[in-house]
């Protein structure tokens, strides 16, 4: 019998998951999507960046975007980064659609 892919292995453990929990991490990978599709076409220089539905992108990436945070210590004046995190959009705890975030790791520094 073949090995199954990791694609293939992930969606059989999601099949038990909740509705509401499938929802968030649709919303999750479409904002990741979106911000690797905006990255790409940035470092391509290109213009007018649209989605694969030919919607343009927004201003961050339209659902989703890396954004890179640097995090200061307040007592010792120190800056700690950067670290990225993923914004998309998708329902927040009270119930509406907002910007919500999820961290990803430490950034290769520049």
């Amino acid at each position: 019998m073949p090995r199954l892919s990791r694609s293939e292995q992930l969606i059989r453990e999601l099949q038990t998951w909740p509705d509401a929990e499938l929802a968030e991490l649709a919303a999750m990978l479409q904002g990741l999507l979106e911000a690797k599709q905006a990255e790409s076409l940035a470092e391509a220089d290109a213009p007018n960046p649209c989605r694969i539905d030919g919607s343009p992108l927004g201003k961050h990436g339209g659902r989703g975007h890396i954004e890179l945070k640097l995090i200061p210590d307040a007592k010792t004046g120190k800056i700690y980064g950067p670290y990225r995190y993923l914004r998309y959009w998708g329902i927040t705890k009270t119930g509406q659609m907002g910007l919500k975030s999820l961290y990803l790791g430490k950034a290769e520094p520049p």
